[in-house]
């Protein structure tokens, strides 16, 4: 297994900024059970989406009695038409002060060979649930003055990959949206990060790999989440987890989009006249 040095995170002043509720889609296990158990040993109440009600109602009675915090389960695949607008109905009423979008894919296929359903079933998860949840989420930001976005997305969206043509694309729009977003709103309070997420030793992975796959490159899980919530606070826009071909460039790659983004915020606001 790979290490991550762990970034500086302040727990009680990420409690105070994006709590008391936060929201998980794609929260039954990996990388969504890991932010779960972080958030919730900061005392923030969680609405767990994922499509297995059990699994989610073991994950909330489990945190509820570690930490003593609420609870939310909602059933949803995540691919399915409306689900985004499902995820706003599931966290109705509360005082929702972070999202994380944290849907994840076990199926890859070959683009001509395998038909187009996979793809649209990738397009619905990756993008529209995404843009309704977002949506409706940061409206409720505005008024509160203050929220945050997390949206797990993959080194695979840096650039095109064999038999992942769907999954890269979808994951270069998630990068790309979660900067724009950040962009646009982190000076009126509203914390975006996209996260280029590396190889991960996660049960989808070890479900689609050989048993004798080399684990070596792959990271904790709980590492790459633990990141992912200090650079949000932080005020990160994008946070790139070295991994794969070319990660010695990849620190510097972080930090030339970021500049970039800055150097379009300052753009903007010579165009608009503030």
């Amino acid at each position: 297994m790979r290490e991550l040095p762990p970034l500086a995170l302040d727990t009680q002043a990420f409690a105070a900024k994006y709590g008391p509720w936060a929201v998980i889609a794609g929260a039954s296990e990996g990388t969504g059970a890991c932010y779960a158990r972080e958030l919730a040993a900061m005392g923030i109440n969680l609405v767990l989406v994922s499509r297995r009600q059990e699994a989610l109602e073991a994950l909330g009675e489990e945190l509820k009695g570690s930490y003593g915090i609420d609870y939310r389960a909602a059933a949803l695949d995540l691919s399915a038409e409306g689900a985004g607008l499902r995820i706003l109905e599931a966290a109705s009423g509360l005082d929702v002060g972070l999202y994380i979008s944290n849907a994840g894919a076990d199926d890859f296929a070959r683009f001509f060979e395998d038909g187009a359903e996979g793809a649209h079933r990738l397009v619905r998860m990756n993008i529209s649930t995404l843009i309704d949840a977002s949506n409706g989420f940061g409206q409720g930001f505005l008024k509160r003055g203050t929220g945050g976005i997390i949206v797990m997305a993959s080194g695979a969206g840096l650039g095109g990959q064999p038999n992942l043509a769907l999954y890269s694309a979808t994951k270069a729009f998630e990068i790309n949206f979660a900067e724009s977003l950040w962009a646009e709103y982190h000076e009126r309070g509203i914390d975006v990060i996209g996260i280029a997420a590396p190889l991960m030793k996660t049960p989808t992975l070890l479900r689609l790999v050989p048993e004798d796959f080399d684990l070596s490159t792959a990271y904790e899980p709980a590492d790459v989440t633990h990141n992912a919530l200090a650079g949000l606070l932080a005020g990160e826009p994008i946070q790139i987890v070295p991994d794969g071909p070319g990660q010695e460039k990849q620190p510097q790659v972080e930090a030339d989009r970021k500049a970039r983004l800055v150097g379009f915020v300052e753009f903007n606001k010579m165009f608009t006249g503030g």
